[in-house]
């Protein structure tokens, strides 16, 4: 309706009835995308980049198999103790979970950089798949204790917590 030729996400609300009401439409990924690609098996960032280039999506909508679940946590250089303040300084140790099946990490850093002022204080987003909801959370409790981040204060346990948490 508007023109836009490219990638992006449309979100929307939709109600038990059915009914549905658009929200939102961005024309990049959502930070979230790697729960899609985790449960559809699809890499949507290099379907971006095609389409950017001008060719057609590789499949239709009803051809997209989803399977499982998958569950997404931000870990951050922030502290919450302290009103969830971020928190700076040089990332001494970072260590992620290398050796859990069904996980990935999405990291911009490495161990020895510097967390500043300057930049939003995201450090990863830690993504686990299984096969229900259950085991998602599961894994990524695990893999969010095999998370080793020195330097910095971090959301970790906080995360971990919330996974564990009748209400999730």
């Amino acid at each position: 309706a508007v023109g836009y030729v490219g990638a992006g996400t449309v979100e929307f609300i939709v109600n038990p009835d059915g009914s549905f009401y658009f929200m939102e439409m961005n024309t990049r990924l959502q930070v979230e995308h790697p729960v899609t690609e985790m449960i559809t098996g699809l890499d949507l960032v290099e379907w971006q980049l095609r389409v950017a280039d001008g060719e057609p999506l590789p499949l239709r909508q009803d051809q997209v198999v989803q399977r499982g679940h998958a569950v997404e946590a931000r870990l951050y250089a922030e502290d919450p103790e302290r009103g969830f303040l971020p928190s700076t300084g040089r990332l001494v140790r970072l260590r992620f979970p290398l050796d859990h099946e069904h996980v990935r990490v999405d990291t911009g850093v490495r161990e020895g950089d510097e967390v500043s002022i300057h930049y939003d204080p995201m450090l990863a987003k830690v993504i686990a798949w299984g096969a229900d909801r259950l085991e998602a959370i599961d894994r990524l409790r695990a893999a969010l204790e095999d998370t080793d981040v020195d330097g910095v204060r971090t959301n970790i346990r906080f995360l971990w917590e919330i996974l564990g948490a009748e209400a999730v």
